[in-house]
């Protein structure tokens, strides 16, 4: 029995891909990769963006079209939100985000002649999940900590299609590095659909205690985070993050607008000065400390000082890396309804104006740093090696390359940064 997984959106989505895919090789499967021959295709949708829906319909088109012998399963945050679409697109099961620990028995069953339609359960009544990973595929493991969000944002659809905020019981999560750790394994991404909210639902626990727990384990070298709110750099967070050993210097905050105008109309529990403060308490505590961001650009009533003030903003948050979205109507959300949309090749021009500001950001950021690794080595995790290039990213999550002779693929590395490509460092061990 062969089977296939297409994974679209998220790291969450990308860590449920991996759990099930050990689940079906436990149930028989061969995993094979996307797109050859297979008994069963699973499509792990998104549905974030209105993008997100146009291409999980158009996977799921091509996969019952192109694979007619084979059975496809939908499953994740389309499927969630929209399973009669699924289904009436030729989906033989669609699997909910609360349901997606069955999905090994749910293909063994489609293989062995049953006929399964729709599992889709409330995701608002869902407990957490039984997913996990025990043998990491990649140099980097993600281990989701976390699942759901309350925020209600007016431009997210999320909260209806991953339900209230649920945590990971603290042992499980341990127990999980644990295992992970033993496979020689030595960096986790600790990740989740809120990752700050993690502990949320738990007694006397917090993300910053988690932390303090995983930085205990013996063979973990290095702890990265999932996407932040900006309001989690408070004071105690930051205060308690600095003592740990293994936790990476970069954070990844869900910025969305660096207009506190914007901001509010975002429904976001913050301003773009709270966001800079927070920024610069935690550079000043932890010392190198790197940050990348999300922005949206073009959201319903954002006017051309607006932009500019984001854009402004993102010059002084000086972050590594900004990952641009241009603003996506999405069906069900607030925002949808929000007078004064801005048009499509509006946002299309907004969103290039910041990536051309980011670049020149992020050009300075890189120069300063190779400048002051002259004699201060970084340390790459070696996460892929072809054709005699070794490439991973550095402790402040800047990617690198280094010539090598040996796949050094999951080892850490001393390196000298001698100059850059682009965004992309070229080191020396």
């Amino acid at each position: 029995m062969k089977v296939s997984i297409c994974t679209l959106g998220c790291r969450v989505n990308q860590y449920e891909s991996d759990a099930i895919s050990e689940g079906l090789q436990e149930k028989g499967f061969t995993l094979v990769p996307y797109g050859e021959e297979s008994d069963v295709v699973i499509i792990n949708t998104c549905t974030v963006t209105g993008e997100s829906d146009r291409k999980s319909r158009q996977l799921i088109r091509r996969a019952v079209s192109a694979a007619p012998d084979a059975a496809v399963i939908v499953t994740g945050c389309f499927a969630q939100v929209s399973p009669d679409t699924a289904v009436s697109l030729g989906a033989d099961a669609v699997v909910g985000n609360g349901d997606k620990g069955q999905i090994p028995d749910i293909a063994y069953a489609l293989v062995h002649g049953g006929c399964i339609q729709s599992n889709v359960s409330d995701i608002q009544a869902a407990v957490y999940d039984n997913l996990r990973i025990n043998a990491p595929r990649r140099a980097r493991s993600y281990i989701k900590i976390e699942d759901g969000c309350e925020n209600r944002c007016a431009y997210c659809i999320i909260p209806a299609a991953r339900g209230r905020v649920r945590s990971k019981p603290m042992e499980r999560v341990i127990e999980e590095a644990e295992t992970i750790a033993g496979t020689g394994c030595c960096e986790v991404i600790l990740t989740g659909i809120e990752t700050g909210s993690y502990g949320r639902d738990l007694e006397n626990i917090d993300l910053e205690t988690l932390l303090e727990q995983v930085d205990r384990v013996p063979g973990i070298r290095r702890i990265a985070l999932g996407s932040l709110d900006p309001t989690v750099l408070r004071p105690s967070f930051v205060e308690r993050t600095a003592a740990l050993q293994r936790l990476l210097p970069h954070f990844h905050l869900s910025v969305q607008s660096g207009c506190t105008r914007t901001l509010n109309r975002m429904r976001r529990k913050y301003t773009a000065e709270k966001v800079l403060e927070n920024m610069a308490r935690a550079r000043e505590k932890i010392p190198g400390l790197t940050f990348s961001a999300d922005m949206i650009v073009g959201f319903p009533g954002e006017t051309e000082a607006d932009f500019l003030e984001t854009a402004a903003f993102c010059k002084k948050a000086e972050f590594l890396h900004v990952h641009i979205f241009p603003y996506s109507i999405r069906k069900g959300t607030e925002a949808a309804g929000m007078p004064d949309q801005i048009a499509p090749t509006e946002r299309k021009r907004r969103s290039a104006y910041l990536a051309n500001v980011q670049k020149e950001v992020q050009a300075g950021i890189l120069d300063r740093y190779i400048a002051e690794h002259r004699t201060r080595p970084v340390y790459v995790l070696a996460e892929k090696w072809e054709g005699g290039v070794t490439s991973g990213h550095t402790e402040h999550f800047v990617p690198c390359e280094i010539y090598t002779e040996q796949d050094c693929t999951g080892q850490i590395l001393s390196v000298y940064p001698m100059g850059r490509d682009g965004c992309t460092l070229n080191g020396e061990i």
